[in-house]
């Protein structure tokens, strides 16, 4: 990936926040792998937010309510910064 186009994401990343702890989500280890396809103009996104086996019913909806936000913010940041980009975020 160019130097460039890295840095960029980068900077990006860092504006995600994980809503609970306030903490750039690559900070907390949220991003798993991030693919990048200049012929295809798309940018996949993928996290680390998993759910443990044997969780509790309320701890399950309480990480799929963050998940949804830590997605949602990470396609909005990254639509901003790359509106030329198809974003996807899984």
């Amino acid at each position: 990936m160019d130097p460039e186009m890295r840095k960029k994401i980068d900077e990006t990343f860092a504006k995600v926040r994980e809503p609970q702890s306030d903490a750039p989500i690559v900070d907390l280890g949220l991003v798993q792998k991030v693919t990048y396809s200049q012929k295809e103009k798309t940018l996949l996104i993928q996290l680390a937010i998993g759910y443990p086996p044997g969780e509790c019913p309320a701890c399950l909806a309480i990480n799929g309510v963050i998940k949804k936000g830590v997605v949602r913010r990470a396609k909005e940041a990254f639509e901003a910064a790359f509106p030329e980009l198809k974003i996807l975020v899984e």
